[in-house]
């Protein structure tokens, strides 16, 4: 449209100089007008443009604020017990919304201080039902969950998280240094708290070496280290923030077999002592923790120490067999 006024007002504008009707000054003011006309609303494809994006990232916000509550807060939180020991569930029934059968069902686990357990099973088996059920964040159908003897539905969902802490297979790491990443879970740690939690996790060394130590930026989701880097810094965060209950959810996710499996021996040789709940899908090192669950179909198919359990006629042992021949392929694949 500018430049159609522009050239309009050109050709009228040298016939009306060709008739002495017009000055050539006055002409090439006449011409720039409209160029200053149309600056005022060249903006405004711009702005249709952006308002179709905010219509849409609208609807998404809207869609996150309309939808129902997925846990239901207590009006007058219980008191938060002086140890959340034993971490007991009874009976536990759950189901995902849209789902047409139950993710966990009648589910019995007793954790007590100190203790490591391993909950293993094929995908779709409620293993991570399970953790989110502990976090509340997700709403038992049935069954008790207990926190040192008191109804954790009835306790502050944030009160539970505190004592009931997780270290997902996708843990969030902020474009920001791997001090300030620490710091997070415990805002006023020092930096020999900061150092020790790294050490635990087999990161120190590699901190050391980082250009700036752990002043250094790590990218946007943690785009500049590697997939097990950035699963041990997760745990190093979880570690610092020493919660009495560590809930560790596929932390070898996507990762290569050699690195899944020296980072679940890690993890277990860190979480030594301390009350830990193992999710995982591979069970290399499971012979350090102390019980070991099996899941299939949001049941416990079998249940009890590893040593026994690899050993018997079983799920388990039928896991073992199918991951080692896996191994086997991926090795030859390799080579």
């Amino acid at each position: 449209a500018t430049g159609l006024t522009v050239a309009a007002t050109a050709l009228v504008g040298a016939q009306a100089v060709a008739g002495g009707r017009l000055s050539g000054v006055a002409m090439a003011v006449v011409v720039l007008t409209p160029l200053a006309a149309f600056e005022a609303v060249l903006g405004l494809p711009l702005a249709v443009q952006y308002r179709q994006r905010v219509r849409r990232s609208a609807e998404r916000v809207y869609e996150v604020l309309d939808a129902p509550d997925p846990v239901r807060e207590p009006e007058v939180p219980q008191p938060v017990p002086a140890s959340p020991f034993p971490l007991r569930v009874q009976g536990l029934r759950a189901r995902h919304a849209g789902q047409d059968r139950d993710a966990l069902a009648g589910l019995d686990l007793t954790i007590e201080q100190g203790r490591r357990v391993a909950v293993v099973g094929p995908s779709g088996s409620g293993k991570t039902t399970l953790a989110q059920v502990l976090l509340r964040f997700l709403d038992a159908e049935a069954g008790t969950y207990t926190l040192g003897g008191t109804n954790a539905y009835g306790m502050d969902g944030d009160d539970v998280r505190r004592l009931v802490g997780l270290c997902a297979q996708d843990a969030h790491l902020f474009d920001s240094t791997v001090r300030e990443n620490l710091l997070l879970a415990r805002k006023n740690a020092t930096e020999a708290e900061l150092r020790g939690a790294l050490a635990r996790a087999r990161l120190l060394e590699w901190a050391d070496g980082l250009p700036d130590g752990l002043d250094t930026l790590i990218g946007e989701h943690g785009a500049r280290l590697s997939g097990g880097q950035r699963q041990r810094l997760a745990l190093a965060r979880a570690l610092l923030a020493d919660f009495p209950v560590l809930v560790l959810d596929e932390p070898a996710e996507h990762l290569d077999l050699p690195t899944a499996d020296a980072l679940t021996a890690d993890l277990l040789a860190a979480t030594e002592g301390r009350t830990t709940l193992l999710i995982t899908h591979r069970l290399a090192g499971l012979a350090a923790v102390d019980e070991v669950i099996v899941l299939a179909a949001g049941r416990v198919a079998q249940r009890g120490a590893y040593a026994e359990l690899s050993v018997a006629e079983g799920p388990l042992r039928e896991m073992l067999e199918r991951e080692a021949a896996g191994d086997l392929l991926a090795g030859a694949a390799a080579r």
